[in-house]
């Protein structure tokens, strides 16, 4: 019986009143189980080097990021300067369709980056106080490999996928 996956629970019932019931009556699954056992942390469970391990991970993709918006950026002025240059000749319909669509293709590339850095920054505030690795949804601890493997996240892999 998985009961974190029911759409139709009351609202006066919470998940881990129904986990405990369930677990009365021993119809509790291994994944319910696992919910009830997990603590809900109010400080990272991260060790000093762990959480400075993360930091300088989580910096190294920043830079990265900064470096790829820079020539984003420096190719939108690059074309503009080139638009005035070409003002005087004609071109092709197709032509200027094309350079429209790929100019709003680099705007959005630069809006993703830009809010990707905001996410970033985030997690770096969150190793800065102490609270890095704590989902925010559950307050319960983020498994380190999703840490690796998204070093910016902020809830579990459960809240991400919508099944919470």
């Amino acid at each position: 019986m998985v009961l974190s996956n029911s759409l139709f629970l009351p609202h006066s019932v919470s998940i881990k009143k129904c986990i405990i019931m369930a677990k009365k009556n021993g119809n509790a699954s291994k994944k319910d189980n696992e919910l009830m056992e997990e603590p809900v942390l109010t400080k990272t469970y991260l060790t000093d080097e762990e959480l400075e391990h993360f930091r300088l991970l989580l910096l190294k993709r920043r830079e990265e990021v900064l470096r790829d918006l820079d020539i984003l950026r420096s190719s939108l002025s690059d074309e503009n300067v080139e638009d005035s240059i070409n003002s005087n000749y004609s071109m092709h319909m197709a032509d200027h369709g094309t350079d429209t669509m790929d100019r709003e293709q680099r705007f959005m590339f630069i809006a993703r980056d830009e809010k990707y850095i905001g996410y970033i920054d985030q997690a770096l505030d969150r190793i800065r106080n102490k609270v890095y690795g704590i989902c925010i949804k559950s307050g319960k601890p983020i498994p380190k490999k999703r840490l690796e493997a998204v070093p910016h996240t902020s809830v579990r892999i459960e809240f991400k996928q919508g099944k919470k």
